[in-house]
């Protein structure tokens, strides 16, 4: 039932209303309820309700003001409830229906139809024969604006990351000493360390002593205000000066979350030990924290803001971090990378383009190189198609060049004869990161065609295609230079650093062999064949030498054992495998280097395998498991007189070891920590 009340002091049925005997429009209808409640004054019945706009308002909005457009001082309404459910409903009804009644639009203006890259064949060509593809102002489009309105749950949790960063004393000594140590860092140290004084200024000024409420009104709304705009960089922009687009007074949510995602991966590989005395917080707790920092500052810029190089440094530094504390949610968001790489277009070679810096060209092609050596990597890995093929790619490599020359004030990328050579190699023989991208992004080429061509039947055409791609990966390797190329003699006199990323480039460009010759030798084969037991050999001697330097990597990473798995694993199964065949038939072994040598390095990597294999390790029965039938089989292989099998292992004669490393030999790793499986120089 329905009556109606007094409005603005009139009756419910105005005077001029009873003498005309018209309908009373004065009046607002109330519902029983509302009246039975005593709260007549607040209740609203709609007299047709249906006709009312669907959805609803994400929050009250002072006088209608949108949320990118209000005053400073109108900003009461973010100080927000912390519970993101109690918001669900009415962001979901945001994405669904845009901005609802009391929100004003603004006029259209003129800006990119969609943000990123539109190749030959998409609707817009015809439009853009005569222009650059690359070019994205040549696909301005008189549109409307959409309206960005952020939910006051997203408004909190920027705070609450802004907050992360309260003590910028041990972020800063986080970032410094990372990119003094790293040899694979994407993002140039520059573009990084030149931000860390901004941030350090924000951070001294209007983080450390505040409140969640005091930071949703002053900083907080400055980020979100910058990050709503279009990240725009002129022509003109220096490499100097790039980081000036996004600190300071024009602080972006993106390298919040960049910071937050680096120093999480610093921290747990354990640098800046002094900066953390208090033992309440473990290297993974602080990961972890810094991790739910870069997927609440993610979440939100692809909210904010159109797709940018900011946005995919963010999704790439999220990446990361990820695969070292959750492990396999890697590949979801590899899949968010590859996506947004081929959006804005870096798989594409933009050297003609005019209105982006050659210092950003060239931060695009190691970005691209970077993210494609990756996907090989974890396709590799996980046995699963790549998402970033090379035959949809014309991307040049980066030129090896210092990071401090893209930001210098006259970035030549040529350098004529005076710093590279006519193939892009540093002529003064410099170790530098963009060496190892190119030599990763060299291998990781030959890996995408290995891939492509490994789950096709082999017959004599395929076997020709696999030995010509071993042969051309050989050529490739041979004319790298001299200073980038392994040998054991480089623990001698190298860095740390440098001789990990040496011999885990050089053990990368090993298994491309090793997948090839098992892909001819048959996966059924347990005798193998000489050019695989040869590659699997010297696989292992590698991962070896490798073990005998883990006190050197003691600051890089403590769970470097992990990696070393990795390769190894696969090559001494294969191995020990061929090794008990011939125990049993009587048939020739195929290795032709010392089968002794070979027996002992099998041995000191048992010996791996069983130190592994503490109660504290999440892993402990895997590798317990797997120590014990690799010395069951060796004690076979030794022994004159046959051994009889043990009952608590089950028959190791039986034991099919295709099943145990099917997927190259990483399946028996389904069971285990992927948080500690992966690092940063793998990827």
């Amino acid at each position: 039932m329905v009556t109606s009340r007094r409005r603005n002091g009139k009756p419910a049925s105005c005077e001029p209303c009873r003498r005309d005997k018209v309908r009373c429009d004065h009046a607002l209808p109330v519902c029983t309820r509302c009246r039975d409640r005593g709260v007549s004054q607040r209740c609203f019945y709609h007299p047709a309700p249906l006709t009312r706009p669907k959805g609803r308002r994400i929050f009250p909005l002072a006088e209608g003001v949108p949320f990118d457009r209000a005053p400073s001082t109108r900003l009461s309404w973010l100080l927000l409830p912390r519970n993101p459910h109690s918001n669900e409903a009415s962001f979901n009804s945001y994405v669904a229906n845009g901005p609802q009644e009391g929100f004003s639009r603004p006029a259209a203006r003129t800006q990119p139809l969609l943000p990123g890259y539109f190749g030959p064949t998409s609707f817009v060509s015809p439009l853009t024969e005569d222009v650059n593809l690359s070019d994205r102002q040549s696909l301005s489009l008189t549109v409307e604006s959409p309206q960005r309105v952020l939910p006051p749950y997203w408004v909190h949790k920027i705070s609450e990351v802004l907050l992360t960063l309260g003590d910028f004393t041990a972020v800063e000594a986080l970032l410094r000493e990372y990119y003094a140590l790293s040899q694979s860092a994407v993002i140039a140290a520059p573009f990084i360390l030149n931000s860390i004084e901004p941030m350090k200024l924000m951070c001294k000024d209007s983080i450390s002593n505040q409140n969640l409420d005091d930071l949703a009104s002053s900083v907080t709304v400055r980020i979100v205000q910058n990050t709503s705009e279009i990240f725009e960089i002129p022509p003109s922009t220096k490499g100097r000066e790039f980081h000036t687009l996004f600190t300071g007074s024009s602080i972006r949510l993106e390298i919040v979350g960049i910071l937050c995602g680096l120093a999480g991966r610093a921290r747990y590989l354990g640098l800046a030990r002094d900066k953390f005395t208090d033992c309440s917080t473990s290297r993974s707790q602080y990961a972890r924290k810094m991790l739910a920092a870069c997927d609440a500052a993610l979440y939100v810029c692809k909210i904010l803001t159109p797709l940018n190089d900011l946005t995919i440094w963010l999704v790439h530094e999220n990446l990361l971090l990820s695969d070292l504390v959750n492990g396999p949610s890697c590949w979801n968001r590899l899949g968010e990378l590859s996506t947004d790489i081929f959006a804005l277009g870096l798989h594409r070679d933009m050297k003609n383009s005019s209105d982006i810096p050659e210092f950003l060209l060239e931060t695009r092609r190691r970005q691209f190189a970077a993210a494609y050596q990756l996907d090989k990597s974890i396709a590799t890995f996980l046995g699963r198609p790549p998402r970033i093929p090379w035959r949809y790619a014309d991307c040049r490599m980066p030129l090896d060049i210092s990071d401090e020359a893209l930001a210098t004030d006259n970035m030549v990328l040529d350098y004529s004869h005076d710093y590279i050579d006519e193939n892009g190699w540093s002529i003064h023989g410099v170790v530098q990161r963009s060496s190892w991208m190119r030599v990763r992004f060299i291998v990781s080429t030959f890996r995408d065609e290995i891939l492509e061509v490994s789950l096709r039947k082999l017959t004599p055409d395929i076997e020709d295609m696999l030995e010509g791609i071993s042969r051309r990966c050989h050529l490739a390797w041979e004319a790298l230079p001299n200073h980038l190329r392994y040998t054991p003699q480089c623990w001698d006199g190298s860095p740390a650093a440098v001789c990990l990323m040496m011999i885990i480039s050089h053990l990368a460009y090993l298994y491309n062999d090793f997948l090839i010759q098992r892909l001819i030798a048959g996966k059924n084969n347990p005798r193998g064949n000489t050019a695989l037991l040869a590659v699997s050999a010297e696989i292992l001697s590698t991962v070896l030498t490798l073990g005998t330097q883990r006190e050197q990597m003691v600051d890089l990473r403590p769970d470097f054992t992990w990696t070393i798995l990795l390769y190894g694993f696969p090559s001494a199964s294969l191995l020990i495998k061929a090794l008990q065949h011939q125990k049993r038939t009587g048939e020739p072994f195929l290795y032709e280097s010392s089968r002794s040598a070979l027996i002992r390095n099998l041995s000191v990597f048992i010996s791996h395998l069983e130190s592994i294999a503490r109660p504290d390790n999440a892993n402990y029965a895997l590798f317990q498991h797997a120590s014990k039938v690799f010395s069951k089989i060796i004690d076979e292989i030794l022994e004159p007189q046959s051994i009889l099998p043990d009952p608590n292992l089950g028959d190791s004669s039986l034991l099919n070891f295709d099943s145990v490393i099917e997927a190259d030999g990483l399946d028996m790793f389904n069971n285990m920590d992927f948080g500690v499986a992966f690092n940063q120089w793998l990827f």
